[in-house]
């Protein structure tokens, strides 16, 4: 069973190829559901299973929650505005790059700082446990919607719209 922090990464590796697909494609060839998707799918996920085991095990772990918090509004933000272009657009494309200069340091902080940290002051144990959490709940995320896991715009727009709280609440919360 993997730790929290492999599939942590494994989704962050997800995302930077859909990423890079996405930018590297022609823009008239572009479909931007699966880093969409998969982008809304690891904030909802990292809400849930992740930020409250950073919390609750790492120094200094309520003002990492609240700058993850910051980062998750600012991402989400930016992933509703590019909803919004045809991803031929070069607008579209601009606002993909201002997602990348959240997410990147993101991404690169959690890598290379926070996951290590957390996985010195857990237990294996739990850590393997959370792994499972935070797996299970993305694989309740991933079904079952059609092409690439990807719901359809309606869903998609409920489910970027949806705040922290209301993921919290039906969901579930915390370690």
């Amino acid at each position: 069973m993997p730790t929290l922090s492999e599939v942590v990464k494994r989704d962050h590796a997800r995302i930077t190829d859909a990423y890079r697909d996405l930018i590297e494609t022609k823009p008239d060839e572009r479909n931007a559901d699966e880093f969409v998707w998969a982008l809304a799918r690891y904030l909802i996920v990292e809400n849930l299973a992740l930020i409250p085991a950073l919390e609750y095990y790492i120094s200094g772990g309520s003002e990492r929650r609240r700058r993850l918090s910051d980062d998750y509004d600012s991402i989400n933000a930016k992933l509703r505005h590019m909803a919004k272009f045809d991803p031929s657009e070069e607008s579209f494309e601009s606002a993909l790059k201002a997602i990348w200069l959240d997410l990147e340091p993101h991404i690169r902080e959690e890598t290379d700082g926070d996951l290590d940290e957390l996985e010195r002051k857990m237990d294996p144990e739990d850590s393997r446990r959370l792994g499972q959490k935070y797996g299970t709940l993305r694989d309740i995320l991933q079904r079952p919607y059609g092409a690439f896991g990807v719901p359809n715009a309606e869903v998609m727009d409920d489910v970027l719209g949806t705040t922290k709280e209301q993921l919290m609440e039906k969901m579930g919360n915390g370690v």
